[in-house]
C-alpha cells in the first residue's frame, strides 16, 4: 500500500519534454523574426535579438540527438527565453539605436 510516486521534476521524461518544447519554440521564434524582417522590420536588430534563442534551440537539438538532457539547460533556457521575450522590444530599439 505504500507506493512511492516519483517526484514531479525527477523523471527524465520531463527533461526530454521541456527540451523538445524549447527546440520547437526556438524554431517558431526564428520564423516569427524572419516574418517581421520580411514585413519591413530592422534586419540586424531582429536577428541579433533572436540569436540567443536560436542558439538555445540548436543546443537543445544537439541534446535531443545525443540523448543527454539536463535540468541546468532546461531551467536556464526557460529563464533566458522569458527574459528575452519580456525585454524584446526594448532590446530591439537599443540594438537599432546602438548600430545606427
Amino acid at each position: 500500500m505504500t507506493e512511492q510516486r516519483p517526484k514531479p521534476f525527477s523523471a527524465a521524461k520531463n527533461k526530454l519534454i521541456i527540451t523538445k518544447i524549447i527546440v520547437i519554440y526556438s524554431a517558431f521564434f526564428l520564423v516569427l523574426k524572419l516574418s517581421a524582417i520580411f514585413q519591413g522590420g530592422w534586419i540586424a536588430s531582429n536577428l541579433l535579438v533572436a540569436s540567443p534563442i536560436v542558439l538555445l534551440g540548436l543546443l537543445g537539438f544537439y541534446f535531443l540527438k545525443t540523448n543527454s538532457t539536463n535540468w541546468l539547460y532546461a531551467i536556464g533556457s526557460i529563464i533566458v527565453i522569458s527574459a528575452m521575450r519580456y525585454y524584446e522590444q526594448d532590446l530591439i530599439l537599443w540594438v537599432h539605436n546602438t548600430i545606427a
